[in-house]
């Protein structure tokens, strides 16, 4: 026994089967055979695919591919250029922490006595509640370092992989 195919079942393949990218099956072909509106489609389609099948297919203008070519290459120039400006400030912060590392490394009792200043003057204004959560706050700022992290590198890779 077939199955009953209504209208909106066959309309979706008419193209495909006057194309001939699909063979009509049986039950596909008792609906065209008993559904004039079906049939009509399909009878269409069939006369438009044999006319353009007769016909050469147009040529594409002389400069069509050399414009297309240099759009696609001015496209990923430009995406490049902003991947390579986002680099070049990571490396300018990565030197400017590595340098400030260095001068701290030279002048440890200086660090250490503006660190020991800089920690008064927190702990005085922020009071007991921070006093106890500072044992923790060292974790808050490392998680979120490593989401935000974590963010611009999904950032970067989705927009690589779009092109």
């Amino acid at each position: 026994m077939t199955n009953h195919l209504s209208c909106d079942d066959v309309l979706p393949l008419v193209e495909p089967i006057a194309a001939g990218e699909l063979e009509v099956a049986a039950n596909a072909r008792a609906h065209f055979e008993s559904c004039p509106r079906c049939a009509s489609a399909l009878a269409t389609a069939r006369r438009i695919e044999s006319a353009l099948s007769s016909r050469e297919a147009p040529a594409a203008p002389a400069r069509f591919s050399n414009t297309l070519l240099l759009r696609i290459r001015r496209e990923r120039w430009q995406s490049e250029q902003k991947v390579d400006r986002l680099f070049n400030a990571a490396i300018v912060f990565a030197v400017l922490l590595v340098a400030g590392g260095i001068a701290a490394l030279f002048n440890v009792e200086a660090m250490l006595a503006g660190a020991a200043a800089a920690w008064r003057v927190f702990a005085a204004v922020s009071g007991e509640a921070v006093t106890k959560a500072v044992p923790s706050l060292s974790t808050y700022v490392a998680s979120a370092g490593l989401f935000v992290s974590a963010l611009v590198t999904w950032w970067w890779a989705e927009r690589r992989l779009s092109l």
